[in-house]
């Protein structure tokens, strides 16, 4: 009986998994609300005109924004393979990993404040999404 009470009292083991979550929005909703603002916010965060930098974040503020932006983005990857909105098992997971890593790579080069990073990473992020769309977009 002591052994028994100790396993259940002291935490024997636990379950695993994405237990207990809801989801709520569907596919357009979590990419109009969470994926496009911040998707958007990271492909505007470093423009070039002409070899020029002409916008590019400068401030510490700047820099964190844009580091939130890319965790939004990295995390509605995990969103879109949570069900009902996963797809299929294939592609629709590979495009929804390409998000998270690219998003996590928009982060790494944000969080070393590397202008430079940022236009590249964000470059494979929109490849991500480009590929993803062209796959899974209806024709509008």
């Amino acid at each position: 009986m002591l052994a028994l009470i100790t396993q259940l009292g002291c935490g024997g083991p636990q379950p695993s998994g994405p237990a207990g979550y809801t989801a709520i929005g569907n596919v357009d909703q979590v990419m109009d609300a969470i994926v496009v603002p911040s998707s958007q916010a990271i492909f505007d965060a470093v423009i070039y005109e002409n070899g020029t930098l002409v916008q590019g974040p400068r401030t510490d503020e700047d820099w964190f924004r844009l580091q939130m932006h890319a965790v939004v983005v990295a995390e509605a990857g995990n969103l879109l393979l949570m069900p009902p909105r996963a797809k299929d098992g294939d592609e629709w997971t590979t495009f929804a990993r390409a998000m998270t890593t690219s998003g996590a790579d928009v982060l790494k080069a944000a969080e070393a404040k590397d202008v430079e990073g940022v236009l590249r990473t964000g470059g494979e992020l929109y490849r991500a999404c480009a590929g993803c769309h062209e796959k899974y977009l209806p024709e509008q």
